[in-house]
């Protein structure tokens, strides 16, 4: 470990003399030479590091870091687009209800998403004081073909 972190030292005071020599000399011969030579000395200082064996890679970590290629985006996407929907929908609710004097401690909307883009909502389930007076104002928002569910048992 002592190798590597002296490489990385090199490596920090070849770029900053790199640096320097960019902002000291003007555009010369000299300073094209004095580059050089630096980037040659970063260059092997790095690759050296390599052979010297103090910095090893195992492929068998950076697949783990990969994701898998079977991760189905979409379907992420379809997912976390029905849940905030869902969410969404249940604000709206909520204020309405809110607004018409109904205690609501909680509502979950299911949504589904077809593949057109269009909205469904399978059910709503609600937890509040009055649940027949907040169904049928859901149902009123919503349609009466809405299933409204009491979440309070």
């Amino acid at each position: 470990m002592g190798d590597f972190t002296e490489a990385v030292r090199t490596v920090c005071f070849v770029s900053v003399g790199i640096c320097l020599i960019g902002k000291i000399s003007g555009a010369t011969k000299l300073k094209a030479q004095l580059e050089f030579i630096f980037k040659l000395i970063l260059a092997v200082v790095i690759v050296s590091s390599f052979f010297s064996g103090d910095i090893e890679f195992d492929l068998s970590d950076i697949k783990g870091l990969c994701v898998a290629e079977s991760t189905d985006y979409s379907g992420i996407y379809e997912n976390e687009l029905a849940r905030q929907t869902g969410e969404n929908i249940s604000d709206v609710l909520m204020s309405q209800l809110r607004a018409a004097g109904i205690t609501v401690e909680k509502i979950r909307t299911e949504v589904n998403i077809s593949e057109d883009g269009s909205i469904s909502i399978n059910k709503v389930i609600v937890e509040a004081e009055e649940p027949e007076a907040a169904a049928d104002l859901i149902r009123n928002s919503l349609g009466q073909e809405t299933e409204v569910i009491n979440g309070k048992v």
